[in-house]
């Protein structure tokens, strides 16, 4: 009986309070947090939500199914890099270079992309339907004035 109320209780204390940072290559994700830049890093399932990672370099890194929930990753570049997966709801993506980029299953819910840069990305109209976009350039080369 006490190992059950016991287990019961880690297990919320895990549910509730994820640990940071978890991803394949922890020390990647500390030197983004220091030197802002981590270009061909290895970044997979980074818990890094509401993080300030205003110009930022990561070029080629992956980020797949990372949680980058109202992070502010403005005047950044995230070219050829792996989203698939990742959560961006509320995300602030002003003025970020994201060439290339992969965005399979990325959630992008209220996710800024004003004067953001999609150029030859792999995002769907679908993904963007709940995203504001302002003089954004869409994956096909058109600029978007929706919510200017």
């Amino acid at each position: 009986m006490k190992y059950r109320i016991f287990f019961a209780i880690a297990l919320l204390i895990l549910l509730l309070f994820p640990l940071p940072a978890w991803a394949a290559n922890p020390s990647q994700v500390v030197q983004l947090q220091t030197t802002k830049n981590c270009q061909v890093c290895d970044l997979t399932g980074a818990y890094l939500p509401i993080s300030s990672l205003d110009y930022t370099y990561l070029l080629a890194s992956d980020l797949s199914r990372a949680n980058l929930k109202g992070a502010s990753i403005t005047f950044s570049n995230l070219s050829r890099a792996n989203l698939s997966g990742a959560n961006l709801s509320y995300a602030n993506f002003k003025h970020t270079k994201m060439l290339l980029t992969d965005f399979t299953r990325a959630i992008f819910e209220k996710t800024d992309l004003t004067e953001a840069d999609l150029t030859s990305s792999n995002i769907s109209e679908a993904q963007l339907a709940k995203a504001k976009l302002c003089k954004t350039v869409l994956s096909n080369g058109l600029i978007s004035n929706r919510d200017c």
